[in-house]
């Protein structure tokens, strides 16, 4: 497997799903209302990659196993640190490890970035996710909870 950079084109395709997902994602955890999610999501999206595939520091790359795209990654560089904001494998690929060689090509990648540290972030809901990351070596390293009043 390999981490290809996405074209601008790609990357026009791939974020009207990053904006649905993350939109989901805010609904699910109680942090935004359904009819203000999308354009919250766009807003969010749009002020960070401000340029698209060329916004410094941010990497936007396709996921690759021979010829196929099984997914894709976004991460970002800050402070010799690498910050894993969104990544997918598509459906028709999961259960078959591409996650888990996901991360550590994106290890490999820290390694020729001089990057000290990758983050991942999983909401809470994602238990898979968050096992998977601990199996591979991740210590959680915030855990921030809620509960729902006067429901």
């Amino acid at each position: 497997m390999r981490l290809v950079k996405m074209t601008q084109e790609e990357f026009d395709v791939i974020k009207g799903r990053m904006i649905r997902d993350y939109a989901q994602d805010k609904i699910k955890v109680g942090h935004w209302q359904e009819g203000d999610a999308i354009d919250l999501a766009k807003e969010t999206l749009d002020n960070i990659l401000k340029d698209g595939v060329e916004t410094k520091h941010h990497y936007l790359l396709d996921i690759c196993k021979d010829i196929d795209k099984v997914g894709f990654v976004w991460f970002n560089l800050f402070n010799d640190t690498i910050y894993v904001n969104n990544y997918l494998i598509y459906d028709e690929y999961k259960g078959k490890d591409y996650e888990i060689n996901m991360v550590e090509l994106l290890e490999e990648m820290a390694e020729n970035l001089d990057a000290k540290k990758v983050n991942l972030h999983s909401f809470g809901y994602n238990e898979g996710a968050i096992a998977l990351y601990r199996k591979m070596g991740y210590d959680i390293t915030d855990v921030y909870m809620s509960k729902k009043m006067g429901v």
